[in-house]
């Protein structure tokens, strides 16, 4: 770009003139080429017209490799990738890395890819079945300390509060950038065991809040995918228990997309795999994740005997044995699995009797209280108050402006469609007049 003589906006404008010569129309700023030099990767064909963009204004022929874009991995090959188990955690760590450069560059394939249900069944079996291998010291160039464990650890909880707060979609380049700037290189540099270890942990942390993000905002392949690489990274450090953590986040997307039996059993593979290790919290939340399959196909006496389960263990917890990042399984986070549960079931009373303990969640946890406050809405419906509930919803829709959750959104499609059969009472009208534009 220097020899060139161009800026950020110049470049932007003649590889949009390039594109548009070549039957594109590709809409980028001097913003995507901030992203191109900080690292992010675009599509094979938009790498090519950044290429001759540059030749015809350097007056030379400069190719991909002169712009550091030769080789970039298909998006099909990475996709296919994705869902394998790798063979150790820093070929897992090289895979996340390639998924986040494509979703930087909104590789639409990869943003719309599904997810494969035979993958989880197959993480989950290679997981069980796998025999840790001796942690392998890194000699690469940067020294890692604990002080730089220590600063993705924080990150990962400004970023978690963020999700918690204001959704997935919102700070998700943030997340993508940071992992492929930031965390991969300290991967591949010089540390220790126990310092590579805690590396390995927290890079794990940093890659399943990519993939709960992406699973948020209605990604799914690409949060399947960026799930079972944090699986291999979490094996790679020796931690159990947020292996177990990743199983169960795929149980609650298996749910969400109704392979509820599939989420039966990656709960189940979660209680077996953590074993004694886990924590009496942690075996809380995978019993809950086991009760919300089972609700979701509708066994009512299996979903009652693991949220029993649930609820047993949450009695014996004790908050000095968790990891950090189970601080959010409150009292009020496991009522709203089972409130969750009930509404699925269809069982009203029970869904308002744990729908009011849910409630009491803290305003830090926005996104959370507004499906409680969905559910709650759709306990009203199936006790026979449809208004009582388009007035809760209302309320819950106007609480959680700016929240950015497909899962939200769906939420709310969901409620209203069980309420169109009223649609001409003036009260419920004025809730689908108000959700006519939520995106």
């Amino acid at each position: 770009m220097a020899s060139a003589g161009v800026s950020n906006s110049a470049l932007a404008d003649r590889v949009r003139q390039v594109a548009r010569h070549n039957g594109t129309a590709l809409h980028c700023t001097h913003v995507d080429v901030k992203r191109w030099l900080d690292g992010a990767v675009p599509r094979p064909a938009t790498a090519q017209y950044i290429a001759t963009a540059l030749s015809q204004r350097a007056g030379r022929r400069v190719s991909v490799e002169e712009i550091g874009m030769a080789g970039v991995p298909q998006i099909g090959a990475v996709l296919d990738a994705g869902l394998s188990y790798p063979a150790d955690g820093l070929a897992a760590a090289g895979l996340i890395y390639d998924l986040t450069q494509h979703e930087l560059a909104d590789d639409t394939q990869a943003l719309v890819s599904p997810a494969s249900p035979a993958a989880w069944s197959e993480t989950a079996l290679t997981w069980l079945l796998s025999r840790p291998g001796r942690f392998r010291e890194q000699a690469g160039n940067a020294r890692v300390s604990m002080g730089d464990v220590a600063a993705i650890r924080a990150t990962s909880d400004m970023f978690v509060k963020l999700d918690f707060q204001y959704g997935g979609g919102h700070a998700r380049s943030a997340l993508a950038q940071y992992f492929a700037h930031d965390v991969r290189p300290l991967l591949k540099g010089h540390y220790t065991e126990s310092v590579g270890r805690a590396l390995f942990s927290v890079a794990a942390e940093i890659t399943q809040l990519l993939g709960w993000t992406a699973y948020d905002i209605g990604r799914h392949g690409l949060a399947q995918r960026y799930q079972i690489q944090a699986l291999r990274l979490a094996q790679e450090a020796g931690d159990v228990l947020m292996c177990g953590r990743m199983l169960a986040d795929m149980s609650h997307q298996a749910n969400y997309l109704g392979n509820s039996s599939q989420a039966v059993q990656l709960a189940r593979a979660a209680q077996e795999g953590a074993g004694k290790q886990a924590s009496a919290t942690t075996r809380a939340m995978f019993y809950a994740m086991e009760a919300r399959g089972h609700a979701s196909a509708g066994d009512e006496l299996a979903c009652s005997q693991a949220l029993a389960q649930a609820e047993r263990q949450f009695a014996q917890r004790d908050t000095a044995s968790d990891p950090e990042w189970m601080a959010y399984f409150s009292a009020e986070e496991l009522a709203g699995e089972a409130a969750h549960c009930f509404r699925d079931l269809r069982r009203p009373d029970l869904t308002q009797e744990f729908v009011t303990q849910a409630e009491l969640c803290g305003p830090e946890y926005a996104r959370t209280l507004a499906f409680i406050r969905l559910v709650h809405a759709a306990a009203w419906l199936h006790a026979g108050e449809p208004i009582r509930a388009a007035e809760l919803a209302t309320e819950a829709v106007s609480l959680a402006d700016g929240l950015k959750s497909a899962r939200y959104q769906r939420y709310v499609r969901d409620l209203w469609r069980d309420l169109t059969p009223y649609a001409t009472v003036p009260d419920i009208r004025a809730f689908g007049e108000l959700i006519t534009n939520l995106d």
